[in-house]
């Protein structure tokens, strides 16, 4: 019995998990699941603890997983860190975008809602694909300074779910701005960036999930667990795949890295002596500034 669940995890969580969502915009677009907020505290709560309990019973490698000790020491301080840095950064924007106007770029109310989740999804995983192939590409004082404010994320030698949350607050108050900006200066409606911030939020849940889940066909699409698991690698030359929610920036511009049915040996940074542990907070906040 639990072969045919492994089995049934592993080929049918993605496209299950992928359609709930997608219907949960769509109901929750159309206020058809009552107060929009509670619903979706609901479903994150939904999908977080179905994962967590997949990563429990069935870890795709168990020293990946999860312990009290990497949650408490490492991924708490990063929630609440990078949760203050966002707060203040979604504040912030939402201000200067109600100050200047919005919608002052195009109007794209032709389009329907579900169009216009679809193109800010494009935009900004665009402008996110070459801001974060730069983070780890670039050259010169700059380039060096991005990866600076990058490589907390990839410190941890594991992914798993709240694993997603690990990073330098600098790095996410520019992840905010590239993902909240664009639907928002080209006049989005609430419907259509609500929709594309779901969708992302599950592909970013779903990139760093520690359960052998496949994609199949899908892969060629979005961006999920078999691809980022190998942007994580710490071998050289596997850590590609930088878009974030699609795959298609990856495959047009020469750095998709597919290996169906495969794992990287190990995760992390391939000279991880030249950098603080993943969970010393401190020393990993003055990487940018050293």
């Amino acid at each position: 019995m639990r072969a045919y669940l492994i089995r049934f995890i592993k080929f049918g969580f993605y496209p299950i998990g992928l359609a709930l969502t997608l219907a949960f915009i769509y109901l929750n677009t159309q206020k058809l699941l009552g107060n929009p907020k509670q619903a979706y505290t609901i479903y994150l709560i939904a999908v977080i603890g179905t994962m967590l309990l997949l990563e429990w019973t069935m870890p795709a490698r168990p020293d990946w997983a999860m312990t009290w000790r990497s949650f408490f020491r490492r991924d708490v301080p990063m929630m609440l860190a990078n949760g203050a840095a966002l707060a203040c950064t979604t504040s912030g924007l939402t201000a200067l975008t109600q100050w200047i106007g919005v919608g002052t770029v195009s109007n794209t109310h032709w389009l329907p809602w579900w169009g216009q989740a679809c193109a800010a999804i494009l935009i900004s995983d665009f402008l996110w694909y070459w801001v974060h192939r730069y983070s780890h590409e670039g050259q010169g004082r700059f380039g060096q300074w991005m990866w600076k404010t990058h490589v907390a994320h990839h410190l941890p030698k594991q992914v798993y779910v709240f694993m997603h949350a690990a990073g330098h607050p600098i790095n996410g108050v520019y992840v905010r701005a590239i993902l909240m900006l664009p639907p928002v200066f080209l006049g989005f409606s609430t419907e259509a960036i609500f929709a594309a911030a779901v969708l992302t939020g599950f592909q970013g849940l779903v990139s760093h999930f520690n359960v052998n889940v496949r994609a199949g066909y899908f892969n060629y699409i979005f961006m999920g667990t078999e691809l980022h698991r190998y942007h994580h690698s710490a071998a050289l030359g596997e850590g590609k795949n930088y878009a974030a929610v699609v795959t298609i920036w990856d495959q047009l511009f020469g750095s998709f890295d597919y290996h169906p049915g495969s794992m990287p040996e190990s995760l992390g940074v391939h000279e991880p002596e030249a950098y603080p542990e993943s969970a010393e907070m401190v020393r990993i906040l003055l990487i940018p500034f050293k």
